[in-house]
């Protein structure tokens, strides 16, 4: 998971843009992204990270495709 962080933040900070076909990962990243833009902090950062990373872990049976294209963003 430590690598995808990188490609985490730039979804976060809206470097990179990336549509799933789960819904919930998308709902995810957009959340993310307006809570990040709301306070663009370091902290807000970090924490938005982990939830991304504890999201991923939880379903990753579901998003393991997700994940492979991630890592191409």
């Amino acid at each position: 998971m430590e690598e995808l962080n990188s490609k985490f933040e730039k979804l976060i900070k809206k470097q990179a843009k990336y549509e799933s076909s789960v819904l919930g990962l998308n709902l995810l990243i957009s959340r993310l992204q307006k809570k990040y833009a709301a306070n663009q902090t370091p902290e807000e950062l970090k924490n938005c990270l982990q939830e991304m990373e504890s999201f991923l872990k939880k379903y990753n049976s579901i998003v393991k495709k997700d994940i492979e294209a991630l890592k191409n963003l």
